[in-house]
């Protein structure tokens, strides 16, 4: 028995020490964090959502640290993701939409802003970078071989396929399209995003990795127009609305608070009521699927050995409104729910169970992955128009120059392009009219959204500190004072539609530069100063003459400063024109029955590849149109 125990007590030595060597192979053999960003499609953060969410609460947020105030500056899907991989606003990439001649896929390539964005960097800064998912709209079955630039290692969907969570086709380096036969997206996304999580870990792997997962949860099925989540949690949530706030199809003494396109609907049916509700309990459905990735991801990384040395960030391209200022189901808009996201980080030096109201955007977010990665600010592109944020990650109450009280880190531009798409039970309509400049001002306890609308020149000004539904106008019966708060934000304005690299973090410099007020204001309280008055005033109103899909720089003068209109990012991208129509594709393979079953919870990779088979010549390019680029 004493041998016996000694050898149990040798072997158990000897398991340790292989453990411990494995920890130490996974963690320090770079000794920089790897990175893992998890991003949702269309998540609202503001009705609700991420209560569903029990993994990311307990493995993300208890164990982290949540960011209330972080934004979107476009809200849509495409503009918002290119802003987050270049670092820019989309006023200097010019990808302003979803659809040519706006923005996609194919602009982001002819642009050569393909050449030149956040992986390209981290490869050079000796990280590995993968993608997984959702990369832009426009990668379809005609354009798969010229893959996403850049990546080691990228596997997308393909339109028409790419946000079908039934008919699941996606291709993997730049190889032939594989369709993956009876099973759910977000379960494979989560299988294949362990199965790179055990490469990325092995032993022989000695870089930092940069993972980033995308899948299209809780976005609609374009073919239904509904969500459609794993079929395992159909049955969940059975009895949840969307919250009853004062915004929620308002009463017409509210409404008439609204502006351009907005102003004029009607109050929501019954039908679409019932629609939004339902909608709710849907997405929160499909929230499930990226919940139980959230968990698979954590527990995977803790096998490794690596989850103390990496960074895991749970975001949405953008928000979502369900019901608000009488719009049934859609984004694009201005507002809170359109534009501020779900934000979780939890890494190396990241508080746990902190709450914090600092301000961030996703342009703020390639910069952050290269100041972790060790690439100091001189070091990074000069065009970024955002800054890191991992300074207030490790110190989420921190304060900056400024704080509450509209100071520079307290600043965001939002802006949209384009037509507004509101779903309802009877299919989707559009308004042309929703083009828009605007700033936000999210400090704690201090706030402000300030809009100028197309063709109308129609304004808005909600105190969102006491308004945060965002439904009372100021704007519409201003007092003295609010008509100086307003030259105020109308000269903010001015400056941050076409700010670019500084001028996006300083923009209250931006714009007292070369008056009398030089070096005086960082804040609004500041410009506030009665003293200013007449500078302020003096200032060109913000104006957008016609209600355009694209960017045009003579559509949307005056700027400040003047000069600013010449710029735009053209001098780090290709000027693009003109594109062709977007192509619209129909679906040619989809699964039999909803998928996403209890036994397919845990379902592996090598499972779902014993089902999946390449697409056909037929099913990639049946009657499809010809002449598209090559990438």
């Amino acid at each position: 028995m004493p041998f016996q125990r000694s050898s149990l007590s040798s072997l158990a030595q000897w398991v340790a020490v292989a453990l411990g060597l494995q920890h130490a192979a996974a963690v320090s053999a770079s000794g920089r964090p790897n990175i893992v960003v998890i991003m949702s499609d269309d998540q609202d953060v503001r009705l609700g959502s991420m209560k569903f969410m029990g993994a990311v609460q307990r493995e993300l947020a208890a164990k982290g640290s949540t960011f209330a105030n972080h934004h979107t500056t476009s809200a849509q899907c495409c503009p918002s993701r290119v802003a987050l991989l270049r670092g820019q606003a989309a006023h200097n990439t010019n990808v302003t939409n979803v659809f040519a001649p706006g923005g996609n896929y194919e602009k982001f390539a002819l642009s050569g802003e393909m050449n030149d964005y956040l992986p390209h960097w981290l490869n050079k800064a000796g990280y590995r970078t993968e993608y997984l998912g959702k990369f832009l709209n426009g990668v379809n079955i005609l354009n798969w071989v010229s893959q996403p630039r850049g990546w080691n290692h990228v596997d997308v969907f393909l339109e028409p396929y790419q946000t079908t969570p039934n008919s699941v086709v996606m291709s993997e380096n730049g190889n032939t399209p594989i369709w993956f036969k009876g099973f759910h997206q977000t379960d494979i996304i989560r299988a294949k995003a362990l199965d790179r999580l055990d490469k990325l870990t092995a032993t022989e792997q000695d870089q930092p990795f940069f993972l980033f997962l995308s899948p299209t949860a809780p976005h609609v099925d374009d073919e239904t127009a509904t969500t459609v989540p794993c079929q395992r949690h159909e049955g969940l949530f059975l009895n949840a609305t969307v919250p009853r706030t004062p915004s929620f199809n308002p009463p017409d003494a509210v409404q008439r608070n609204k502006v351009s396109w907005l102003r004029d609907l009607e109050p929501m049916p019954d039908a679409d009521v019932a629609w939004a509700d339902a909608e709710y309990r849907r997405r929160a459905q499909a929230l499930m699927g990226i919940d139980e990735m959230v968990a698979d991801v954590v527990a995977k990384l803790e096998e490794k050995g690596v989850i103390d040395n990496t960074y895991i960030i749970y975001t949405s391209d953008n928000g979502y409104h369900l019901g608000q200022h009488r719009m049934a189901v859609g984004k694009t808009t201005p507002f809170a729910e359109d534009t501020n996201l779900p934000f979780v980080v939890r890494g190396p030096g990241v508080p746990a169970g902190a709450r914090s109201t600092l301000v961030g955007s996703h342009l703020d977010l390639a910069p952050t992955f290269l100041d972790i990665a060790g690439v100091s600010p001189q070091e990074m592109p000069v065009f970024l128009d955002g800054r890191s944020l991992l300074p207030q990650w490790k110190d989420p109450q921190m304060k900056h120059p400024g704080a509450g009280e509209g100071g520079n880190a307290e600043v965001l531009n939002v802006e949209y392009w384009g037509t507004a798409s509101i779903g309802t039970p009877n299919g989707r309509f559009a308004s042309p009219k929703n083009t828009y400049k605007t700033v936000r001002i999210a400090g704690d306890g201090f706030g402000y959204l300030y809009s100028h609308w197309c063709e109308t020149s129609d304004v808005e000004l909600y105190n969102t500190t006491d308004d945060p539904h965002e439904i009372t106008n100021l704007a519409l019966n201003p007092t003295p004072e609010t008509k100086r708060l307003m030259s105020r934000l109308n000269a903010l304005l001015l400056a941050t539609k076409s700010c670019a690299e500084n001028t996006c973090r300083n923009p209250w410099q931006t714009v007292v530069a070369n008056t009398a007020a030089a070096g005086s204001v960082a804040s609004l309280k500041q410009a506030l100063d009665p003293r200013l008055d007449d500078l302020f005033a003096s200032f060109p109103q913000v104006t957008v003459a016609r209600c355009l899909p694209v960017q045009l720089a003579a559509n949307e003068a005056p700027f400040w400063p003047p000069l600013a209109q010449e710029g735009l990012g053209l001098a780090h991208r290709n000027y693009t024109p003109s594109l062709g129509p977007s192509y619209k594709f129909t679906p040619l393979v989809a699964n039999d029955k909803p998928e996403g079953t209890a036994e397919q919870r845990h379902a592996t990779l090598a499972d779902m590849l014993g089902q999946a088979r390449p697409l056909t010549k037929e099913e990639l390019d049946p009657l499809q149109p010809r002449g598209m680029r090559n990438l």
